[in-house]
């Protein structure tokens, strides 16, 4: 071998052990470097630990085992947060941008069937968490172009251990393009991201003390969500919850086939809560809401819908809404002696546009309905109000054919004792109104109307009282099927009872004034 091969290769040799001492060097450095931070450089309130940690060397990749990490108060010390996972890989951390561009860029980071457990009654809120200060300090700006967390069991406790107030298992999330740096420390959401995918077979969330709401499959992904097999309803029966209560609340039982939003968006507006979609999609709810009204009435004022959009403590912007092939029961229980009454709309179909808060005065939230009313009568509804107009001024519309009478009977029988005949062949009618006052006009065609008032006890006619009032209904709204009876009236509301009421009201005073 000549001298200058020698040479050559003794250089090549050195070159080659150059490069491995500096890349275990590099290693150790930065392995020494994460231990560090994890004990040293983490907030006060945060500790974590782990089995074990490996690195490899040529990748840069970094391997956790049975981490725990550990959230506290900083008031008290009291734990509050515990999340664990069998491994967190922390893979193909670029030593180039560690060393030249003064940046932690990591190219993928998983957390392997990590559990997730948040105690709420733990949490003390300090005015250091409220503020704009950063919960920890980061030297160098992180990029992670993936992080991946899979197989993941995520629970909240309300009140105990023992008051789950959200579950989600298999959850699968995945959120690309992480930045976090010295700016982004200092939002409420404190990092950037360009995209997410998630998904899970069942959620669990108490919504109150005396409701919960199921989910089976959800799927996020494309900034899209669809939402499959959902049910709100009431954990009581309806004699438990009603003698629970010290003021009406309504018993639900709520299912929902589907639910797809689209183009969803959400974070931050100068420390502000903001959540968008373009379109909203319910497909195929089975509603029944139920209220007994012999429970002590809530004396509570209740705003019209548009005060309640308005004063949302969040920006809410939904450029449309739409509900198909649903069916609405609601039941009402007014006397002791009486099963509650009912009203239906099944074939029911619904488009709602603008439903914002953030939309410019001028522009109006509008609601179309196209249902079935009481199981024979075609109804259609325009409904419209400004969320911007203070005096929540609004506009309701509704147009009602063939309706027979009697099918009236299943609500006013139990509640009202009424029990009627004849037939509605149309009704329409318009309310212009505000929160504190309304004008309603209506126009009714009917046939053969006819009224008979039940006894209480024996819930049969009472033909004296039957006799009298129908000496005052007309029977017929004329000869001719082409005429109406017209009336009107001006309504103050209840303003202690919802907007429905409002409503009936409103029609209650405009059919007194056409048929008598």
């Amino acid at each position: 071998m000549s001298k200058t091969v020698r040479k050559t290769l003794y250089i090549f040799l050195g070159i080659v052990l150059l490069f491995f001492i500096v890349l275990i060097s590099t290693n150790i450095i930065l392995k020494n470097k994460v231990e560090n931070f994890t004990k040293e450089r983490l907030p006060e309130n945060i500790s974590a630990t782990f089995k074990d940690v490996s690195l490899h060397l040529l990748n840069g990749t970094l391997t956790y085992s049975d981490v725990a990490v550990t959230l506290k108060n900083k008031s008290n010390d009291t734990a509050h947060t515990y999340l664990t996972a069998d491994k967190v890989i922390v893979a193909d951390l670029s030593y180039w941008d560690y060393l030249f561009d003064n940046e932690i860029h990591i190219e993928d980071v998983k957390l392997k069937s990590p559990t997730i457990r948040y105690f709420k009654d733990r949490l003390v809120t300090t005015k250091d968490s409220a503020s704009q200060k950063p919960f920890m300090s980061l030297k160098k700006p992180l990029l992670v172009d993936e992080l991946s967390i899979n197989n993941a069991t995520v629970t909240f406790f309300d009140t105990s251990e023992k008051d789950t107030l959200l579950h989600a298992r298999n959850l699968t999330v995945e959120v690309d393009d992480i930045l976090v740096n010295k700016t982004t420390l200092n939002r409420r959401l404190p990092l950037e991201y360009s995209n997410y995918e998630a998904n899970t077979d069942s959620i669990f969330l108490k919504m109150s003390p005396y409701e919960n709401l199921t989910v089976g499959d959800v799927i996020v992904k494309d900034k899209k969500a669809t939402v499959s097999n959902l049910h709100l309803f009431t954990k009581y029966s309806k004699a438990e919850h009603a003698s629970m209560l010290k003021k009406e609340r309504d018993h639900f039982n709520v299912l929902l086939d589907s639910l797809e939003i689209n183009n969803i968006d959400f974070g931050f507006n100068n420390r502000k809560f903001f959540a968008q979609s373009d379109f909203v999609k319910f497909t195929e709810i089975q509603a029944t809401i139920y209220r007994n009204k012999l429970v002590a009435d809530d004396p509570t004022i209740k705003p019209l819908y548009s005060k309640m959009l308005r004063d949302l403590p969040i920006d809410l912007t939904i450029d449309s809404v739409a509900i198909t092939k649903s069916t609405i029961t609601y039941q009402e229980k007014v006397k002791q002696e009486q099963p509650a009454g009912s009203v239906y709309f099944d074939s029911f179909n619904a488009r709602l546009s603008n439903v914002s808060n953030t939309y410019k005065q001028g522009t109006n939230t509008t609601i179309t309905v196209d249902a079935r009313f009481m199981k024979s009568a075609p109804i259609q509804v325009d409904w419209s109000f400004d969320v911007n107009n203070t005096q929540d001024k609004f506009t309701f519309k509704a147009e009602l054919t063939n309706l027979p009478a009697k099918q009236m009977n299943p609500f006013t029988k139990p509640n009202l004792l009424v029990a009627m005949e004849g037939e509605v062949n149309k009704n329409y009618f318009s309310i212009y109104g505000n929160s504190s006052q309304s004008k309603i006009d209506m126009q009714i065609n009917y046939d053969e109307f006819k009224v008979e008032i039940l006894n209480e006890k024996r819930n049969k006619k009472s033909g004296i009282l039957s006799g009298i009032v129908n000496i005052f209904v007309n029977k017929d709204s004329d000869s001719s099927e082409d005429d109406f009876k017209k009336g009107s009236a001006t309504v103050t509301p209840d303003r202690t009872k919802s907007f429905f009421n409002y409503l009936w009201l409103n029609i209650a005073a405009a059919l007194k004034d056409c048929l008598l």
